[in-house]
């Protein structure tokens, strides 16, 4: 047990369905099997929308009761109708408050904030969170749940047909706008095999399965479901909207013909289709039947859609995200900032350390005048930043970061003492959070260490030469 305890505020309902629920869910069963106590301040609507907390009803209470349950590690919030004036109360209540966005259009009063929006960067949440707030942006942070990770690897060996043969029509929870019936008009008659998701309480329900019935063959329709990474892997293309699920879509690789279902989901359907990950067709009110028919009907290249679409999310965000606020609520979190000429026989030391020198590209000694005149000119390229981590004031490593043309080029030291304490994995995700674009690391093949770094931030192996291994990234 840590002796931590979150505190989840959230709302779900008919009208604005329950991505919130699911990805706060996600987050709390992530920090309970690292030991925490969560907790959720939930409105009656979300009680009757949200089957699974009827099984939590002790741990909830009305939003106006938060204070009952202090005090409290972290206040987690994932709301669009809460803001920095209902937030800044809660440091009354909470050490620290880690607040879920993807819209930028408001002001935060918080210490992490997470955008899993593709192409979401810095510079959208200017002003509007404080400027010690960590922002954690980009698919790479995807709150999704284990299932996905563990059949990542099953997921993209199977997309091999060249045709469509199953489909996956899943537009939320709820549906309001019955987008559902439509997605099945336009596959009646192609004979493809349909499984549809949707959850109890959608009011068009009914309607959904008197469609499906009639279609040859018949549709599956299948209510809150427990296993859609399954069916996701079982699918050859999704028809859905382009909310959270286009991240669980991503992991496992699933082309998807998209609906703009909300206007918080523009920035998705652009970016996805941009990646060539999937195929947006329009605003919801705007699609018809026929839409739907003609877009299952063009020649798609389903296998370059896969691997566009799993190069986007490995599935691994919500562990990121439950280690750093793990980090945060221990102490442990790094800070990093900029190297001065104070810092060179401090780097000088760590680089020179045998194993340093054993797993670097250039394995010499280096001597500490050409060490200072080396520092001196880095410290001077605007195309170079070097940075110094430290945890609680102790240097624990540092990280480099060279930008070629477009390309970030990263490299990194852990101190020799830091070593074996996970400190090199958090020092790479630090810098990582400050990079946009294309990201690159050149590894020995025998340093497993810094390896088992690269794929743990998120980056893949793409090619080997003369004994190195380059990662590579994209956010």
């Amino acid at each position: 047990m840590t002796g931590h305890t979150a505190l989840f505020r959230f709302d779900a309902g008919p009208e604005i369905g329950g991505g919130h629920a699911v990805r706060c869910f996600t987050l709390a069963r992530e920090l309970e099997a690292r030991g925490w106590t969560c907790r959720f301040a939930v409105g009656p609507e979300t009680l009757k929308t949200v089957g699974s907390l009827a099984d939590r009803a002790a741990e909830c209470v009305a939003p106006d009761d938060m204070a009952v349950l202090t005090p409290v590690t972290v206040v987690i919030v994932d709301h669009y109708g809460l803001d920095i004036g209902d937030e800044k109360p809660w440091r009354e209540i909470a050490r620290h408050i880690v607040a879920l966005d993807d819209l930028a259009n408001r002001r935060h009063d918080c210490d992490v904030l997470i955008d899993q929006g593709l192409g979401r960067r810095a510079g959208d949440y200017a002003g509007l969170v404080p400027p010690e707030c960590r922002l954690l942006l980009g698919p790479l942070y995807g709150l999704l749940r284990p299932e996905f990770a563990a059949m990542r690897e099953t997921g993209l060996a199977t997309r091999r047909p060249a045709t469509v043969r199953r489909v996956l029509v899943a537009f939320g929870l709820s549906d309001p706008d019955n987008l559902t019936a439509r997605a099945l008009e336009g596959l009646a008659g192609k004979g493809l095999q349909v499984d549809v998701v949707l959850g109890a309480g959608a009011p068009h329900l009914d309607a959904v399965r008197n469609t499906a019935a009639v279609m040859s063959p018949p549709a599956r329709v299948l209510c809150d479901v427990d296993d859609i990474a399954g069916l996701m892997v079982e699918a050859d293309l999704a028809i859905g909207a382009f909310g959270t699920t286009s991240w669980e879509r991503c992991a496992l690789g699933l082309p998807t013909i998209g609906v703009i279902a909300t206007d918080n989901q523009r920035d998705n359907a652009r970016t996805l289709r941009d990646a060539g990950a999937a195929l947006s067709l329009a605003w919801h009110a705007e699609v018809t039947a026929k839409d739907f028919a003609n877009a299952v009907g063009r020649p798609l290249d389903l296998a370059d859609m896969s691997r566009r679409a799993a190069q986007l999310c490995d599935g691994l965000g919500t562990g990121r995200v439950a280690g750093i606020i793990g980090d945060l609520a221990e102490g442990h979190s790094p800070s990093l900032r900029s190297a001065t000429m104070a810092d060179a026989d401090l780097l000088l030391l760590w680089r020179n350390d045998q194993e340093t020198r054993r797993q670097s590209k250039a394995t010499n000694l280096v001597e500490r005048a050409g060490h200072l005149s080396w520092l001196e000119g880095v410290l001077a390229n605007p195309n170079r930043d070097i940075r110094v981590a430290e945890v609680n004031g102790r240097p624990v490593g540092s990280v480099r970061a060279d930008r070629i043309g477009d390309t970030w080029m990263l490299s990194w030291m852990v101190a020799p003492e830091a070593r074996g304490q996970g400190f090199g994995q958090r020092i790479v995700a630090r810098v990582l959070e400050d990079l946009d674009g294309e990201i690159q690391a050149e590894v020995r093949v025998e340093n497993r260490a810094s390896a088992r770094i690269a794929s743990a931030v998120g980056m893949t192996p793409r090619d080997e030469t003369d004994g190195l291994t380059t990662w590579i990234m994209r956010k």
